[in-house]
């Protein structure tokens, strides 16, 4: 009976496993939800399609498609807004590429999250992508507070 009862135990407990990885239990999220405020968008979430600094245009990037999301990093493209050289922004919206990485967590017990966000740009909508990565968070670099 015994052997019966801890079968069923280990059983119960590995359904209990795969029940959350299938539920998304385990899910890399980016950054964390407070990150911009209660105007930002994306953050906190898995493959955010959209974020939002909840400030200028520029902090908006949407239509973005990431690339190996849940490995070391991941690399998303999508859309934003760039300044132009003398003021204001560009009639069309520029690609940009995104880079997030630094797997940790944000809190003691939060999920598991890309801790940095970097991103390159061209000068101008249609241009070549520039070379150097900027950090998406000024303050540090973490998208976690």
């Amino acid at each position: 009976m015994r052997g019966l009862a801890r079968s069923i135990g280990a059983t119960v407990a590995i359904a209990l496993l795969l029940a959350a990885v299938a539920g998304g239990a385990g899910e890399i999220v980016l950054g964390a939800r407070q990150f911009a405020g209660r105007f930002g968008e994306g953050w906190g979430t898995a493959r955010p399609t959209r974020i939002f600094n909840g400030g200028d245009p520029s902090g908006l990037v949407t239509h973005i498609h990431w690339i190996s999301w849940g490995g070391a990093a991941a690399t998303g493209y999508g859309l934003t807004s760039l300044f132009r050289p003398h003021g204001g922004y560009y009639r069309r919206p520029a690609r940009i590429e995104l880079r997030a990485h630094a797997l940790g967590a944000c809190t003691p017990h939060g999920p598991h999250a890309y801790t940095r966000l970097s991103f390159r740009v061209p000068t101008r909508p249609g241009g070549p992508l520039g070379r150097r990565w900027i950090p998406w968070a000024s303050a540090g670099g973490s998208i976690c507070r």
